[in-house]
């Protein structure tokens, strides 16, 4: 298995941890297969915001939880769902808390509640600072994994490699971008047909995505109303793309996809499935469960 691999594991180990105590008890399908050579301390802000962090057979290993995906999904579930990825972009004053440009304010106030336990936990297991530290995490994770990257390289001094991250909103806009970019590498894996790496959207398909939406019944235009507000928000997705293309279920990878495929393709899905009422394959495009897109592109050979 490749460190990507493990890296999405350690993501899918971190839905371990429990929203109701914290505690945490890794999925037993994949905690072996994340490479943690002991158990991980999991960091949780009042369980809503998590991570874990240990070491595992590549370095350090610290992952964000994701948002829980509201299962059974309805039409009005996914409104909801959706809102938790729209914010309005916020700046940072300077401070070992800063980030650069603008950031969606409820994933960077998530990042902040914990970041500073994640920074201690990472120097108790590297107090030399000789090994590797990895930043991964799954959705809303992903997004946080980003911003905490920057806190933890740029405010509290760690080295980091490369981040990489699944199915990640988007979460700053060009001047976060830009300041990112100057100091960290990230790759960032994204599903076809996951609506999640599209919010909050840019400027660019959001008169595509509204006037499509509009001609949905019912909820369509609700939804159209939400992405109206985004506009001029300008969040822009973070580092080099890996692209899980879904072809007859055999899941292959490609770094060119362009940004209207995916718009499209991703339309088209949440398009049936609002007509339909049937929400599962929004779910299915955006989970870590094996047999789907991110675990089977990432990880074809297997747990």
């Amino acid at each position: 298995m490749t460190i990507d691999g493990r890296l999405l594991c350690a993501c899918a180990c971190a839905y371990g941890i429990n929203a109701a105590d914290g505690a945490h008890v890794p999925p037993a399908s994949v905690g072996k297969a994340a490479g943690y050579l002991e158990t991980p301390l999991a960091v949780s802000g009042s369980q809503v915001n998590a991570a874990l962090v240990g070491p595992a057979s590549d370095g350090i290993v610290v992952a964000f939880r994701g948002t829980l995906s509201p299962i059974p999904l309805n039409a009005a579930g996914l409104r909801d769902w959706m809102l938790d990825f729209f914010a309005v972009p916020k700046s940072v004053a300077q401070g070992a808390l800063f980030v650069p440009g603008q950031v969606h304010a409820g994933f960077y106030d998530a990042t902040v509640a914990i970041v500073g336990d994640i920074a201690k936990a990472v120097l108790a297991v590297n107090p030399a600072g000789t090994l590797p530290v990895f930043v991964t995490g799954h959705s809303k994770g992903g997004a946080m994994a980003s911003i905490a990257a920057y806190i933890l390289q740029q405010g509290f001094g760690i080295k980091l490699q490369p981040v990489v991250t699944f199915a990640s909103p988007r979460p700053g806009d060009a001047g976060f971008e830009a300041g990112y970019q100057a100091v960290l590498q990230q790759t960032r894996y994204e599903n076809y047909g996951d609506l999640v790496p599209l919010l909050p959207p840019s400027n660019t398909p959001v008169d595509l995505l509204t006037c499509i939406l509009n001609r949905i019944p019912d909820v369509g235009p609700d939804i159209a109303r939400v992405f109206n507000e985004a506009k001029g928000w300008d969040y822009k997705a973070m580092g080099k793309l890996q692209f899980i293309e879904d072809s007859t279920q055999h899941y292959a990878i490609c770094d060119d996809e362009g940004l209207e495929p995916q718009v499209l393709a991703v339309l088209e899905e949440v398009g049936r499935d609002l007509l339909a009422r049937n929400f599962s394959s929004v779910i299915d495009a955006h989970t870590l469960n094996y047999g789907y897109g991110y675990m089977s592109g990432v990880c074809p050979d297997g747990l």
